[in-house]
């Protein structure tokens, strides 16, 4: 984040710390509890915000040479990403054009062919079909036409951005709205990959999303872990188009009223929260930066799969303790979740209520229904 930002920032954080109320909207808001329960709603997000929306399918770390590949199975659609002979970032459908198999699993290095596990049809690097045995029963097969199908692929900031269908166009900076400056900053893409976990949930994506979009919670869920650290009810809101920056302020912040503002340093004294519309959350530390990718899971609108991933500059067996504690705390919020599913779906609450302090909530939650065309 430039400096000048920073500074800017830190006054206005100074500014709600003295009157003791943070920056507010002009009123609260309420939300239909149908946008968590309704199939209807569900599928509609999954075929605009999940098929035909960029989302993060990996980590430019993740696949640092050519012949490097990882495949993303939580998507709609199944993804293989892979980086090719000339070090381009590829993208396509993990589907053989044959019988339909899944071509690869997990993640590799060093490839040059994808060998299907079922009859061994073989694609390179760049999804050209390049084998296939016993070729005289599909004599007059127009190869050029038969290889995977390709998927609008971008990296940029360390990340790779998929779309998971065909022939749409794709721009990265367009969709960050003015927030890549602010991850490429945070030089995300010279930190590397260092552990990623899953977690499942009984509950509609969402309400995952939900637990990082307000600070109001966190005296109470978190009194016992990270609560003493922040100033209570404290964070700072933008927009960036759909997307989010959101700011917890750590009480150490006090300390810099006593340096000169060209000393000042917001990024140690706050834990800044960026949502990649729709589904991914980077969340800068200090020292590393974690990543939350949140999908829709299974046929019930009430399940929900994450994937936890830390990137850091040096790999280090701190890095697993620093996860163990980060699931410790995002547990609580999950499992609280899962009881507001449950909740929802009894039928008995028609809305809930943001705060005027809840805006990046309301920000969240109104750009999906604009997303998919609700009014």
């Amino acid at each position: 984040m430039k400096h000048s930002n920073q500074v800017t920032l830190i006054h206005q954080i100074f500014g709600a710390i003295d009157r003791g109320t943070p920056p507010m909207a002009e009123r609260f808001t309420r939300n239909d509890t149908s946008a968590y329960t309704s199939p209807q709603r569900a599928a509609r997000e999954r075929e605009v915000l999940f098929r035909h929306h960029p989302i993060v399918a990996g980590f430019s770390s993740q696949i640092p040479n050519p012949g490097d590949y990882l495949t993303e199975d939580l998507a709609p659609v199944p993804i293989l990403v892979a980086r090719n002979a000339s070090g381009e970032v590829r993208a396509f459908v993990n589907v053989c054009r044959h019988r339909g198999a899944k071509l690869v699993a997990g993640c590799g290095n060093a490839a040059k062919l994808f060998s299907c596990p079922y009859h061994a049809w073989s694609y390179d690097t760049d999804g050209r079909l390049v084998a296939i045995p016993d070729d005289y029963g599909f004599e007059g097969l127009d190869r050029a036409a038969t290889g995977l199908v390709a998927l609008p692929v971008a990296e940029k900031y360390g990340l790779i951005f998929v779309i998971p269908t065909p022939g749409e166009p794709i721009d990265i900076d367009a969709m960050l709205a003015g927030l890549g400056e602010d991850i490429e900053s945070y030089g995300i893409g010279s930190m590397a990959h260092q552990e990623t976990r899953v977690v499942r949930r009984r509950m509609n994506w969402k309400l995952v999303s939900d637990t990082f979009w307000e600070a109001y919670h966190i005296k109470v869920l978190h009194a016992q872990n990270v609560a003493p650290l922040f100033f209570k009810n404290l964070a700072m809101f933008d927009a960036f188009g759909r997307n989010t920056r959101y700011i917890g302020v750590r009480k150490s912040i006090e300390k810099l009223r006593d340096l000169p503002e060209e000393k000042w340093d917001l990024i140690p004294h706050t834990t800044i929260l960026m949502n990649l519309f729709p589904n991914t959350i980077l969340v800068m530390q200090s020292d590393h930066a974690e990543v939350y990718r949140i999908f829709p899971a299974g046929a019930h609108v009430g399940e929900s799969v994450a994937t936890i991933s830390i990137l850091a500059p040096e790999p280090s067996p701190k890095w697993s303790r620093t996860m163990d504690l980060l699931h410790g705390v995002v547990d609580q919020d999950f499992t609280l979740g899962e009881g507001i599913q449950h909740g929802f779906e009894s039928g008995a609450l028609r809305k809930v209520m943001y705060g005027r302090y809840e805006n990046a909530l309301e920000h969240f939650h109104r750009s999906i229904r604009e997303a998919i065309g609700e009014a």
